[in-house]
């Protein structure tokens, strides 16, 4: 679990660099087994964020469920389904040169 843990903070802490988030937070099996990851996670990114800021990042476990990701994704493509062009306004424009 320790290691498990530290490679989950190794790619927390690349997350943390390039966008420095205030939580990152994990579901699935993750999740339940968070009790024995998140200590070895947490200390690994705290090794390995290079910005002040990104030092108050931290994990946290979804209390969500393990179905979560897979019920948000069927809202968002349902909701597209429903209405193709709600995803034109977040589309970006090209720009003339």
């Amino acid at each position: 679990m320790a290691q498990v843990g530290q490679w989950l903070g190794l790619g927390g802490s690349i997350v943390a660099n390039l966008f420095n988030p205030r939580l990152i937070v994990i579901g699935g099996y993750f999740a339940s087994l968070a009790e024995w990851l998140l200590p070895h996670a947490q200390d690994q990114l705290q090794r390995l964020v290079v910005a002040a800021p990104a030092a108050q990042c931290r994990f946290v476990a979804s209390t969500l469920g393990f179905g979560a990701a897979s019920r948000g994704a069927s809202m968002v493509v349902n909701r597209i389904i429903d209405d193709p062009t709600t995803i034109m306004d977040s589309l970006p424009r090209p720009t003339a040169y």
